[in-house]
């Protein structure tokens, strides 16, 4: 097997689709698995009682957290790099993104986990969600040119290797990173200021541009939950954006159906829209589709007075918490709720507004304006 070394020829083309296509891979292991099983593990949890449940449930929750860590390995594994550089990478990138954090704490601090009380000042780690995907991404994309640089100009540090790799790129690049990592996360914060600035239109027109916003945001590797939460995106804001996200898995469901295995379509369904990145990117006009379904769909939201909450409005149709949200009546929920629908109207704005709009959609821009075609979707995840 041929390796990534100095020899290899970067190309920006080449680079850039390698990164997109790591990091789609890295999300949808970390992402996927728990939203599968997670609420129906909530069946066998019990609060405060631990048993094999709300252990597989923390196994689960775990992968997220370790999201920046398998972009690196992944984006690591699309170069073909050796096992010292893809483990180096992925530690570069774990310490880099925030999704593990850390502190030092005082002496007589008690461990929460084994109630040990330190005898010493002692850091402590802790796993804080699935941190920034964007950070992730860049801190790998510079990775792959200081592992690159290294091998072509100093050989890959030769025999020590083992011993400079992990200090030099594993904490190197994860200092830089961590470094740059406040900055990058101004992105989000500029984005979720954008899309804050439709919350303050009439109901149809803040319905149709935040569903419009989010039908795009869930295809980057911007966090749609992340910008929810940021700007506390709650009501019809909320149920707006849901349908967004909503609109995007369609007409990525309509296309994948045709050309994909069924596991791609199914993962699609499943929450896994990230992971089409490297084909949406690769053609952007197929954001068309999802914008045009996206507007349609968000207007019965506003008509009807779809709400929801912050937590709920960038899952779509992940878990169906938007769905639910919109129609169970939760007493914590009314700071953000002053309407509940029906489940009627819960699955007329969230299943069949949508499914309509995206066929009709899909078949005018693929059949009259031949904008794009289903093989522009065909991929792997």
């Amino acid at each position: 097997m041929n390796y990534f070394d100095g020899s290899y020829e970067l190309k920006f083309k080449d680079f850039f689709f390698k990164v997109l296509s790591g990091s789609a891979q890295g999300i949808l292991i970390g992402v996927l698995p728990s939203a599968v099983l997670k609420y129906l593990l909530k069946l066998f949890i019990t609060p405060g009682v631990a048993n094999w449940a709300t252990d597989l449930n923390a196994i689960l929750v775990l992968f997220q957290s370790m999201i920046p860590m398998l972009i690196g390995v992944a984006i690591a594994l699309q170069f073909k790099m050796k096992p010292l550089d893809v483990g180096v990478m992925g530690i570069a990138v774990a310490a880099a993104s925030g999704s593990i954090k850390w502190a030092t704490a005082a002496a007589g601090f008690v461990n929460p986990v084994t109630g040990v009380k330190t005898v010493a000042p002692s850091t402590v780690y802790i796993a804080a969600g699935a941190g920034d995907v964007i950070n992730a991404m860049i801190v790998s994309a510079i990775g792959v040119l200081v592992i690159w640089l290294i091998a072509k100009y100093l050989k890959g540090f030769g025999s020590v290797a083992i011993i400079l790799s992990p200090i030099v790129v594993g904490g190197g690049v994860g200092l830089l990173g961590k470094a740059i990592a406040p900055y990058v996360g101004d992105v989000t914060t500029w984005i979720g200021q954008a899309v804050e600035t439709f919350t303050k239109l009439q109901p149809v027109p803040m319905a149709v541009l935040i569903a419009m916003a989010f039908s795009i945001i869930i295809i980057t590797p911007v966090s749609t939950v992340g910008i929810a939460l940021a700007i506390s995106l709650a009501g019809l804001g909320s149920g707006a954006a849901g349908v967004g996200v909503i609109a995007t898995t369609v007409v990525l469901l309509i296309n994948s159906i045709k050309v994909n295995k069924v596991g791609t379509s199914v993962a699609i369904f499943l929450g896994a829209m990230k992971g089409m990145m490297p084909s949406v990117f690769a053609k952007p006009v197929t954001m068309i589709p999802f914008l045009i379904t996206a507007a349609v769909s968000g207007i019965p939201v506003a008509l009807m007075n779809v709400q929801g909450t912050p937590t709920s409005a960038g899952f779509g149709w992940i878990g169906m918490v938007t769905p639910i949200q919109s129609v169970a009546k939760d007493a914590a929920d009314k700071a953000f709720i002053t309407h509940y629908v029906s489940p009627v109207v819960s699955i007329l704005v969230f299943f069949v507004v949508p499914i309509v709009v995206g066929f009709v959609v899909d078949y005018v821009l693929t059949k009259f304006v031949k904008l794009y075609q289903p093989e522009d979707f065909q991929q792997e995840i």
